[in-house]
């Protein structure tokens, strides 16, 4: 599940060339404006960027999942914005790529791939997002269909998808276990898309409400087997933690490096203000943490591209924990670096701090993934071994 070495660089200097020349130049104005960029999707779909996550044979590069990472983090550093609706893209992609049926596959991958049709994911509801088990969706079986009710909050890209993956109870009874996924056309009679979420940052990456009145669907679009919900949403999350992670990181590596280059321009007292005590000490920290945000978001990625265990899922979560939280304190002493001009938008960090704060909010706050991260802990202790290879 990873590209040679030459197939992942060629990738990523065409997404450098498509940052640099088209990403960056849109960003202020995705942000001002609160609009899809559906022309850089298009661009981006032309890249191959959202045949990632999808085999050859359903038309894409093939299953990756450290070259996305990287791409993640390299969008956000011009455009959390960007970054978001590419992962979004991404991520709701895992559960069809893994868990479809080769039928499903064959009619909806081909297009994912070329931009033609996005996809969501839809898990949280009005009341409650990280407590999985207990969604009031349900899906009940009538002879070849089931028939879905209820309502789900918070689906990014909401607004302009084509196809959802709705998590729905099966069996009200069974917890977790009674959880269910499936395919849902964004067509489909009785699924009504609510209004657009007025946001403080991420702006330009539509989010909504969906509500499901009776919504009729074929036995076919349900994604493994009945149950399987929970285990394919884990699946999904700790990918998309990963994600989220990446986004943190080039978010604050931007925001570090502003804060730098200003430092070194900016003069108080007689030179730069970067040799004053106060401000080199809050460049220092900066530098030396997200040195080791990358090391710890290398080392969740390498286990979970190894193998999809409970111990892969905890570094998941202390990466994602680790960045979203490191991303909001650089932002925050970026701003603080740059004085009064930090709060003017022309000068970028306003937005980025802006931004960095859902980070440390969707797929799972930062106090979920402490409570995931201890609770692994109370059971196995602590995940680390000494002298490893």
């Amino acid at each position: 599940m990873r590209f040679d070495a030459d197939t992942s660089r060629l990738i990523l200097q065409n997404v450098e060339r498509f940052c640099r020349e088209r990403v960056r130049a849109r960003a202020a104005g995705i942000d001002r404006d609160g609009q899809f960029p559906r022309d850089l999707f298009s661009e981006a779909a032309n890249l191959g960027l959202f045949g990632l996550g999808i085999a050859e044979e359903y038309g894409g590069l093939g299953r990756d999942l450290i070259t996305p990472l990287l791409i993640s983090e390299r969008l956000a550093r011009e455009s959390a914005s960007f970054a978001l609706i590419y992962n979004n893209t991404t991520d709701s992609t895992v559960p069809i790529a893994e868990c479809a049926s080769e039928a499903l596959r064959r009619r909806y991958l081909p297009a994912i791939a070329r931009g033609e049709l996005i996809p969501c994911i839809s898990i949280t509801e009005p009341q409650g997002g990280s407590d999985v088990a207990a969604m009031r969706t349900v899906a009940k079986r009538h002879g070849n269909a089931y028939v879905l009710s209820g309502r789900k909050a918070w689906c990014s890209n909401a607004g302009v998808g084509d196809l959802f993956t709705i998590f729905a109870k099966t069996d009200a009874s069974a917890g977790n276990k009674g959880i269910s996924a499936f395919l849902v056309p964004a067509k489909t009679a009785g699924l009504t898309i609510g209004r657009p979420e007025e946001m403080i940052g991420l702006r330009g990456s539509p989010i909504a409400e969906l509500i499901l009145e009776d919504v009729e669907v074929p036995a076919e679009n349900l994604l493994g087997q009945e149950g399987d919900g929970f285990r394919i949403a884990m699946l999904t999350l700790d990918e998309s933690r990963l994600h989220c992670a990446a986004m943190a990181l080039g978010v604050a590596t931007r925001a570090a490096e502003i804060a730098l280059d200003y430092a070194r321009q900016r003069e108080q007292f007689g030179q730069p203000i970067v040799r004053h005590q106060g401000v080199h000490f809050i460049l220092a920290d900066m530098a030396t943490q997200l040195a080791a945000a990358r090391s710890l978001w290398k080392a969740a990625a390498q286990k979970l591209l190894a193998e999809h265990t409970r111990e892969a899922s905890t570094y998941a979560g202390m990466t994602k924990l680790y960045c979203s939280d490191l991303c909001m304190k650089i932002t925050v002493d970026a701003v603080q670096v740059l004085g009064a001009n930090g709060l003017s938008r022309p000068y970028e960090v306003e937005r980025l701090m802006r931004d960095a704060k859902a980070f440390q909010i969707f797929d799972g706050t930062s106090q979920i993934q402490r409570s995931m991260i201890g609770r692994y802990l109370d059971r196995q202790g602590l995940p680390f071994g000494y002298l490893e290879a």
